[in-house]
C-alpha cells in the first residue's frame, strides 16, 4: 500500500530531470553561458565573466523551470578533455554547442569537435543547439555604432 501511495505522490509531485550538455572548444564561453543562465533563471548569482577560469572536467548548474528540472553539465573544452565528452552522451536529453564567433581561426577546431559530437550514436534525434557565442567584438563595434547612428537619424 506504500509502495501505492509514494508512486501517486512521486508522479503528481516530482519534476521531469533533463540534462543538456553544454559543449565546445576551450575559451568559447560555455562557463559564462551557464553562469548568465543560473543568475537570470535561479536565484542564484553567477561568477562574473571576469573570474571565470578555464573548466578542468565539468562544472554543474540545476535550473528549474515550469515541471522539469534542467541540469547542465559544462564540460571542457580543451583538446585533452573533449575523450570524457563521450561518457555523459548517453544520459543527455540535449546538446548546447559553443562556438566562439569572434575567433575564425579556430572554426576549423570547432568544427571538427562538432562533427565528432554529432557522429556519436548516444546523441542521435537529441536536440541541438549551436550558440555564436561574442558576436560583439572590437572589430564590429564600429559596424553597429553606424548602425545605431542611422536608426537614431531615423
Amino acid at each position: 500500500m506504500f509502495s501505492l501511495f509514494y508512486g501517486l505522490w512521486k508522479y503528481l509531485f516530482s519534476k521531469m530531470e533533463l540534462h543538456v550538455l553544454i559543449l565546445g572548444i576551450d575559451k568559447a564561453g560555455k562557463t559564462t553561458l551557464l553562469e548568465k543562465m543560473k543568475s537570470v533563471y535561479s536565484n542564484i548569482e553567477g561568477i562574473p565573466p571576469d573570474r571565470i577560469i578555464p573548466t578542468v572536467g565539468l562544472n554543474i548548474g540545476r535550473i528549474e523551470v515550469a515541471n522539469s528540472k534542467l541540469v547542465f553539465w559544462d564540460l571542457g573544452g580543451q583538446p585533452g578533455l573533449r575523450s570524457i565528452w563521450e561518457k555523459y552522451y548517453e544520459e543527455a536529453h540535449a546538446v548546447i554547442f559553443v562556438v566562439d564567433a569572434s575567433c575564425p581561426s579556430r572554426f576549423e577546431d570547432a568544427k571538427s569537435a562538432l562533427e565528432k559530437v554529432l557522429r556519436h550514436e548516444d546523441l542521435q534525434g537529441a536536440p541541438l543547439l549551436i550558440l555564436a557565442n561574442k558576436q560583439v567584438s572590437v572589430t564590429i563595434l564600429p559596424v553597429l555604432y553606424n548602425l545605431i547612428a542611422c536608426l537614431i537619424l531615423l
